[in-house]
Formats: structure tokens, C-alpha cells, sequence
């Protein structure tokens, strides 16, 4: 059946949505630089996006554009592995939003913490900052309530509106004269692990998320070229958006020490004023609660889809009108409400061990569905035939490895914990798997809607 154009997700409401999956703009990567040093920083902010960001967004467009279904890379795994390592990648992708979802108002009270004292010269308590977290996961919420189409469609303008700031600090930056610390730094860096732990695995986080969009693959006009054109153009989009506010702070101010994150606010205030610092912290707020309300629409289906297949209650399964699984929106609501509580390097750490294990599941997807697809088939594959595949898989699994490598290092503890939430991927996959025969349920594969 052929999807009406007006009510779909076109391509520049995908970019949108990939531009807030992803990124949400610079904030947030000020603890790179402070991390690993300006050199070493702006090396990583170009390389990232060819050894992780191009091969995972070519993975995404070929099965997205292969198999448009609801729950996106649940549904790849699922087809190609069998139940077994479709439940995997379900529940894992599911534990990794656990824990990826609260990363953006936990970012968002640590920049107020650090910013608000200097914006208005009055310190925030611990309890201001909490109710703050809270509101936002709850605001973020009810905006779904509308649907995937009205969040594409806000996702575009709080895309332009996050960025205009930056194009503004940008002109006036670079026409300042450069710092001191700029020319005798040389753009230095430390080696130190704990460092590197840190830095590489913020950097990851602000740079992942192009498989994620899939999940809502039903709600896109004509998939087949859609997420093609999306996710190649927001690779680009998105690195730029990175490069070019971290070059023109660095000419402010090349001192490691001195970017934390917040940092691009203080900039701002320094080359602007304090009216466009403040300016600055709202779209920094602004940005941080985009994301976390853009990332909803792809959250839900990995629920409901589980529970569509028969391994969560079938409540969890259940949309209104609007298209919305409310009681799956409740429930994700709730648990970042309790992992908001946690601090955000121990949630980074966790969150690229989690997303990790989901991408060697769906890499693997990618390499048996291509062998079942003829040549022929119509639609998006990953270029440069059998070697194009072997570095889209390999590439993003070995930056993926050196980085939980410097995550084990820097939080050893939240990694067993980590660690632990991974396993419970049989123990959920029995216990369901029971229930579901109890239930005498049938799996019930989601429809695929044709372009």
C-alpha cells in the first residue's frame, strides 16, 4: 500500500531527527578538548566520523532500506539470527536507552551547575538541579504524545534554532585576535588513560545514534531513498557542525584545562556578552531536551515490539490514536527518572559498552541479509561489494573495542554493572520466552509498509 506523502516523514524531517539522535549540536563536547587536549581533539573529531559514523549510517540506510519495519534493527537481527539474538538485540538496545536517555538532562544539569553562577551570579542547590532533571524528562514525555510526524517537524526547527547561535559566535570568534594560550599550546595534549577514557568515549556518544532512526522505518515516505539520503547528509552535516565551533573556540582559548563542559557558553559571553551567554545556555538547555524528546520515537518501538512478539506484557504493545504506545512511554519515562541520578561519565562509559553490543548483533545482520539478497534487489546497498562490507564491520567494531578498553580502565565498577545488565539478555529470554508459551502467543512479525 502506497504511503500517503502528507503524513510521512520526508527527508529533511529525517534529517532532523538524525541531527538530534546524533548530535543536538556542540554541546557537550567541550570535555573532549579538556580531556585529550586541543590537537588531539580536532584529530578525532575528523577521524570518528569515517572509521565510525560512515560505516555505521551505510549499514543503517542498506537495512533500513531493506527492511522498513517497526523496531528497525530488532526486526534485521530478528530475521536474519533467529528469536534467540532478536531478543538480544531488542533487550540490549532497550538497556542501552536506559542509560543513553538520561545522559541528556544529566548534561543539562551540569552545564547549568557550572554556567548559572556566572550567568546571574547565584548558585543552583542540589535540589533545584534534581527538580530541573525530573521536568525535563516528563516535559520531553508529553511532547510525544502528539506523534513521530509533529516531533519531525518540531526537530527541524530546534535544529536551526540550536545552530544559530554557533554561526553567530563563529563569525565573531574567528575575528578576534587569536589568544596567547592558541600559539604557545601548539594544540598540545595529554596522554593520560583516564583522560583518553573519558574523551573518546564522549565523543562516541556525541557521534552515535544513526541506526537508532530506523526503529520508526513505517513512519518514513519511501524509506528506500529516504534513509539513504538523510543519514549520508547528516554524516557531513553533523561533522561540520562539530569541527568548525571547536576551531573557532580554540582560537578564543587553545587551554585543555579550560573546557569543561559549558565552556562554549563562557566563550560566548566573552566574545558576545552576557546577553548571548545567556542566549547560549537556552539553547543549550534547548538542545539537550530536543534530543531527548527526538530520541523518544525510536525508544518506544523496541517495547512495543518486544511485546508485539509475545515477550512483554502485551499492555506495553498498546497506541492510541496518535500512533503513541503510551504505557510503553510511561514506563521508559520512569526508569530515566532513576538513572538521571547517576553521574554522566558513569553513564558514558555504560552507554558505548551497551550500544556496542547491539551494533556486533545488527553488523552481523548486515553480513547474513546481504547473502540472502540477490544482487538484483532493488533498493540502497553498502558500496565496494565484499571489501566495502568487511570495513563497514570492522572499522566501527575496532574503535568500538579501543574505547570500552579505556572505559574498563577509567570506571571498572560501572562496567561490571554494565556488564551484568548485558547478561541478563538469556535470563529476560527464558523467563519471557515461558510466559509467551503460557500465553499460547504466536510471534507476529510487524508489517512492512511499501513505498
Amino acid at each position: 500500500m502506497r504511503r500517503d506523502r502528507r503524513v510521512g516523514v520526508g527527508a529533511l524531517g529525517l534529517l532532523g531527527l538524525i541531527f538530534l539522535t546524533v548530535s543536538g549540536g556542540p554541546y557537550g563536547l567541550e570535555s573532549l578538548i579538556g580531556a585529550v587536549g586541543a590537537r588531539a581533539g580536532v584529530l578525532l573529531i575528523l577521524l570518528v566520523p569515517l572509521l565510525w559514523c560512515l560505516p555505521i549510517a551505510l549499514m543503517a540506510a542498506e537495512l533500513s532500506s531493506a527492511l522498513p519495519k517497526l523496531g528497525g534493527y530488532f526486526e534485521w537481527v530478528r530475521e536474519s539470527m533467529g528469536e534467540f539474538w532478536g531478543f538480544q538485540e531488542g533487550w540490549w538496545s532497550w538497556l542501552f536507552t536506559w542509560v543513553d536517555m538520561p545522559l541528556y538532562p544529566a548534561l543539562c544539569g551540569e552545564l547549568l551547575r557550572a554556567t548559572w553562577p556566572i550567568l546571574t551570579g547565584h548558585a543552583l542547590s542540589n535540589a533545584h538541579v534534581l527538580l530541573f532533571v525530573l521536568g525535563f524528562i516528563v516535559a520531553g514525555a508529553l511532547a510525544n504524545c502528539t506523534g513521530t510526524k509533529a516531533v519531525a517537524n518540531y526537530a527541524v526547527l530546534a535544529m536551526a534554532a540550536v545552530m544559530a547561535p554557533f554561526l553567530v559566535f563563529v563569525v565573531v570568534a574567528w575575528r578576534l585576535p587569536a589568544a596567547p594560550s592558541a600559539a604557545s599550546s601548539a594544540l598540545g595534549g595529554g596522554l593520560d588513560l583516564s583522560g583518553w577514557a573519558l574523551g573518546l568515549g564522549t565523543l562516541i556518544w556525541n557521534y552515535s545514534g544513526w541506526d537508532n532512526v530506523s526503529t520508526f522505518a513505517p513512519a518514513v515516505e519511501r524509506p528506500s531513498r529516504t534513509y539513504p539520503r538523510a543519514l549520508l547528509a547528516g554524516v557531513g552535516l553533523i561533522t561540520l557542525c562539530y569541527l568548525v565551533p571547536v576551531l573557532a573556540g580554540l582560537h578564543m582559548d587553545a587551554a585543555a584545562s579550560h573546557w569543561q563542559n559549558g565552556y562554549f557558553i563562557t566563550l560566548g559571553a566573552r566574545a558576545l556578552g552576557s546577553r548571548f551567554g545567556l542566549l547560549m545556555s537556552f539553547t543549550a538547555v534547548l538542545s539537550a531536551w530536543s534530543q531527548f524528546t527526538a530520541q523518544l520515537p525510536y525508544v518506544l518501538p523496541l517495547p512495543v515490539s518486544l511485546a508485539r512478539a509475545g515477550y512483554l506484557p502485551p499492555a506495553l504493545g498498546r497506541m492510541n490514536r496518535a500512533g503513541v504506545a503510551m504505557p510503553a512511554l510511561a514506563l521508559c519515562t520512569a526508569i530515566y527518572c532513576v538513572f538521571a541520578l547517576a553521574t554522566f561519565a558513569s553513564l558514558v562509559g555504560a552507554d558505548v559498552l551497551l550500544y556496542s553490543a547491539g551494533l556486533t548483533l545488527e553488523l552481523a545482520a548486515l553480513v547474513k541479509l546481504r547473502r540472502r539478497r540477490a544482487p538484483s534487489a532493488g533498493g540502497f546497498r553498502v558500496p565496494g561489494g565484499g571489501w566495502g562490507l568487511a570495513l563497514v564491520c570492522a572499522l566501527p567494531l575496532s574503535l568500538a573495542a579501543a574505547t570500552l578498553g579505556f572505559a574498563i580502565f577509567q570506571e571498572p565498577r560501572f562496567t561490571l554493572v554494565t556488564l551484568a545488565m548485558l547478561a541478563t539478555g538469556p535470563l529476560a529470554y527464558a523467563i519471557a520466552s515461558r510466559a509467551r508459551l503460557r500465553r499460547g502467543d504466536r510471534m507476529r512479525p510487524a508489517p512492512v509498509e511499501s513505498a
